[in-house]
């Protein structure tokens, strides 16, 4: 009887921290909206396509980065186009000023 009490407690207890990695893991996944209810196979799911895609973004910034770089030390035109941040464009920063 006291096992099996220690078992459920056990189990309880792992549930729990299962349960709350689950919900901290949620909190880091873009959705629309965001309070969405998910299922854990949902955020699971979404969770590695949202790894893959800022997987992309950062090789897509880093070889555009090199050919910069390539372009300048070659002495040819250096043309930015402005980076996916979300700032629609047109919008400029000012040294000192935060956006």
């Amino acid at each position: 009887m006291a096992r099996r009490v220690f078992t459920n407690s056990r189990e309880r207890w792992r549930q729990q921290n299962v349960n709350g990695a689950f919900s901290e893991l949620r909190k880091l996944i873009p959705t629309h909206p965001p309070d969405k209810k998910l299922s854990k196979n949902e955020i699971l799911r979404l969770a590695v396509k949202y790894i893959n895609f800022l997987v992309t973004l950062l090789n897509d910034q880093t070889q555009d980065k090199s050919r910069n770089s390539l372009s300048l030390l070659t002495g040819g035109v250096l043309t930015l186009s402005p980076p996916e941040t979300g700032i629609k464009q047109g919008h400029t920063c000012q040294p000192g000023t935060q956006r």
